[in-house]
């Protein structure tokens, strides 16, 4: 087997209040991004490579439902797809705890680690062969990419200083927020005498997608002790330090920037979500080319560039347009929906208005209530005539939680993404000693 892809599965932290950072949201990998979860595309994504073996790795407490929605998938894979599928519980923090889990069972395979959140139009092929006709010095290799949504505010983007060198090599990261408290980017000696043309970018963002060759994983394994309380990102950082930081040549790491006639969005927060649903709903759109039908009067009218899902009951003259709306779900008469995504079992009563919203799981929104650019937790109650604008609403928890409220939610942690700031923890070995 020449690749083993490890679809890693956060709580995430980013897309709270919807997902199981919240008492009432649903595993991250399974939220459904154009009425599918999400983890599908990723999985639909592997099938078109030569993986011998593709393992997602999930905590315990969303396991169940992961791998209910992982065998389902399996079931409706074309046969000539013989990569095999398994399930992996991981209740560790740090990515690099995974990577330990994956040393023994890779048999000699590179292994790819993937996120459970990115939607794209770009083949694994082309990373594959990317990596496979790297230069014989690149042991691992990191990709990156450019956002391609201007409605994603870059606010709502992990940014960070990534250094480069004119021959396309991760030389550092270093912490957005760290360089902006302490003013300057402070960069060792050691690299500029070895990379006097390295590039700083703070627009690269990092996809998350890693190859690691068996050489990377064994100078992990010699020269990392920690490397299971670190994230992958911190380890495979630390890889490509060692390309300056030692006198003798070390291993390098490639960095692959995606080229920018495709198409590529992590999920990992509530604006990147909404892009990933519209960017389904646009190809949904242009892949329909049936002539519009006529309608009964008074019948619900939804657009070509929206979806609705089963069992779901639509009232008259509803108008849903470039919008998403889960199952089980009851629209009242006089709706308006535009470019929302409605999750499962959601109840809107007569008269609602709903404008680029997101609507979590069994959450009721009274008659004659207009929400704009709002977030709604599963399970809330939205008032009769409410007018709310930019808000995130959340459920009251008895247990110490934050009370109904209209407030922004912060971020938690998530496996899946950077981890606190990059520590200077250099250890000079002499390179440049006087």
């Amino acid at each position: 087997m020449e690749f083993h892809a490890v679809i890693c599965c956060g709580k995430g932290g980013g897309l709270s209040p919807l997902s199981m950072t919240r008492e009432t949201g649903i595993p991250k990998a399974l939220l459904p991004i154009g009425n599918k979860p999400m983890i599908e595309y990723v999985l639909e994504w592997c099938d078109k490579a030569p993986f011998g073996t593709v393992s997602v790795v999930g905590d315990s407490e969303s396991n169940v439902e992961i791998t209910s929605v992982v065998e389902a998938y399996k079931t409706k894979r074309p046969k000539n797809i013989h990569s095999h599928i398994n399930i992996v519980k991981f209740d560790g923090d740090a990515t690099g705890g995974i990577l330990s889990e994956f040393i023994e069972k890779a048999n000699h395979s590179n292994l790819i680690f993937l996120p459970c959140d990115f939607v794209t139009d770009l083949p694994p092929q082309v990373l594959i062969e990317e990596f496979r006709n790297r230069n014989d010095e690149d042991i691992a290799m990191s990709v990156h990419y450019h956002n391609k949504f201007e409605s994603i505010d870059k606010k709502n983007l992990t940014n960070y200083y990534t250094v480069y060198s004119d021959d396309d090599h991760l030389l550092d990261i270093y912490a957005k927020d760290s360089v902006e408290a302490s003013k300057f980017l402070e960069i060792r000696t050691q690299m500029i005498w070895r990379y006097p043309n390295s590039n700083v970018s703070t627009k690269l963002l990092d996809s998350f997608i890693y190859f690691f060759s068996t050489e990377a994983i064994n100078a992990v394994q010699e020269e990392t002790e920690d490397y299971k309380t670190k994230s992958l990102t911190k380890i495979l950082r630390d890889l490509a330090r060692r390309s300056w930081r030692h006198s003798k040549p070390k291993g390098t790491v490639s960095l692959l920037n995606l080229p920018s006639q495709c198409t590529f969005v992590r999920a990992d927060n509530l604006p990147a979500y909404m892009e990933a649903n519209r960017y389904i709903m646009r190809l949904k759109a242009k892949a329909q080319q049936q002539p519009p039908q006529a309608k009964e009067k008074g019948a619900a009218t939804i657009g070509a560039d929206s979806v609705v899902g089963e069992n779901t009951t639509l009232g008259e003259r509803t108008s849903v347009k470039k919008t998403v709306v889960g199952k089980h779900a009851k629209i009242g008469k006089r709706v308006r929906l535009t470019g929302s995504v409605i999750l499962d079992g959601v109840q809107l009563e007569d008269d609602v208005v709903l404008e680029n919203c997101i609507v979590g799981k069994g959450a009721i929104i009274h008659a004659k209530s207009k929400l704009v650019n709002c977030n709604i937790e599963g399970s809330y109650s939205v008032s009769k005539g409410s007018n709310i604008k930019g808000e995130t609403l959340t459920n009251l928890f008895i247990e110490g939680q934050e009370e109904s409220s209209s407030e922004s939610e912060s971020d938690s942690e998530d496996y899946d993404s950077y981890e606190d700031d990059f520590e200077d923890d250099f250890e000079d070995d002499g390179l440049f000693e006087r």
